[in-house]
């Protein structure tokens, strides 16, 4: 009966929500909770040491040790497996129902979240709990992405978009075996690059905070989306640096000197990360 009901349920019948956690996904962990508790199949997790493993991993992924499985119930035990991506599908149908891509990855990143902190709050681990941690981790991955393409994304297109044509590049070549500057790049593109950069970086850090904050009601969760987010920035910064040092090999352009330098941004990505 659950898992059919799980199968017929859209927005319509459970309501669409908003992009926090949606109370069936706290009625479904609540309920698998249960069921693996009472067929023995959950490894419970008991003392100290294993209480510490859960709390100290910060991906969210549990150690991946099989499950214990009652005699009985194999049948109810098939149909948690199969409930479980039931219930990954009934989020992706109710995330639909928002209008852009990273609201639907918020959704299903607060309601994965939710699913999990039951499922350690429980003490119940096994495939279940690894499954939704590893889309968990999916998903965070997009939602870094995302969001910094809504403050940095002229940057983050030049330098992919860069790197890709330096790898392959058949250009004619210098005196000294090296592409000239502007058969690599448009030198008025990168100045450009590094001029808004350098205005805009701290406001950017500061929007990438309080946009964390408000879509992701828990602390540990926003933590940890929060540190990917920034990091993510200042690899892509790094990426654009080298891209700027490959191009202008030993002359860099007056520009360079508005390059803001990693370990400042550094500084204020553990400022960040610190305060939330």
């Amino acid at each position: 009966a659950h898992l059919r009901s799980i199968r017929g349920a859209n927005a319509k019948k459970v309501g669409a929500g908003d992009i926090h956690a949606h109370l069936v996904s706290r009625r479904y962990a609540e309920f698998t909770c249960s069921i693996l508790l009472i067929l023995n199949r959950g490894r419970k997790v008991t003392g100290e040491g294993n209480a510490n493993e859960l709390a100290s991993n910060t991906s969210g992924k549990p150690s991946d040790k099989p499950s214990y499985r009652g005699s009985a119930g194999d049948m109810l035990v098939n149909d948690l497996d199969v409930m479980v991506e039931e219930m990954i599908l009934l989020l992706k149908r109710l995330s639909d129902v928002h209008p852009t891509n990273k609201k639907r990855i918020i959704f299903m990143i607060n309601n994965l979240d939710a699913i999990i902190t039951i499922f350690k709050e429980r003490r119940v681990s096994g495939r279940e709990l690894n499954r939704f941690s590893d889309l968990l981790v999916q998903q965070r991955e997009l939602f870094v992405e995302e969001e910094l393409l809504q403050t940095f994304s002229k940057m983050i297109a030049f330098v992919q978009q860069t790197e890709t044509h330096m790898s392959g590049i058949s250009a004619p070549r210098g005196a000294r075996g090296v592409a000239a500057p502007a058969d690599v790049v448009n030198p008025e593109v990168v100045e450009s690059l590094v001029h808004e950069f350098a205005s805009n970086w701290k406001s950017g850090i500061e929007q990438i905070n309080r946009n964390v904050l408000s879509y992701f009601s828990n602390f540990r969760n926003g933590m940890e989306i929060l540190k990917q987010v920034l990091t993510q920035l200042l690899l892509y910064y790094t990426r654009f640096q080298d891209v700027i040092r490959k191009v202008w090999r030993g002359k860099p352009p007056s520009f360079c000197k508005d390059l803001v330098s990693t370990s400042v941004i550094l500084a204020e990505i553990k400022k960040h990360a610190l305060s939330i």
